[in-house]
């Protein structure tokens, strides 16, 4: 089992991986081209100019909301 500090880490590499993918998304319309339909439907609406949007398709999605900063304990 996990301690919370551990559980806080692991959600930030979530995050930063989460966040590289989808950089590499924005930055090659062809790999977004062959994603899979739920990948495509993120940058469907962002942008009607810009499919790829310039900002963060998943931003204001409430499940991808920014991670608090780690409870700080003292003994």
């Amino acid at each position: 089992m996990l301690t919370a500090e551990q559980n806080y880490h692991l959600l930030q590499e979530i995050e930063a991986n989460r966040a590289f993918i989808l950089m590499a998304y924005r930055q090659n319309p062809k790999l977004l081209e062959r994603a899979e339909p739920r990948i495509r439907q993120l940058f469907a609406g962002s942008n009607e100019r810009d499919p790829l949007g310039g900002g963060d398709p998943l931003e204001t999605h409430p499940s991808h909301a920014p991670v608090p900063p780690a409870p700080t304990f003292t003994p």
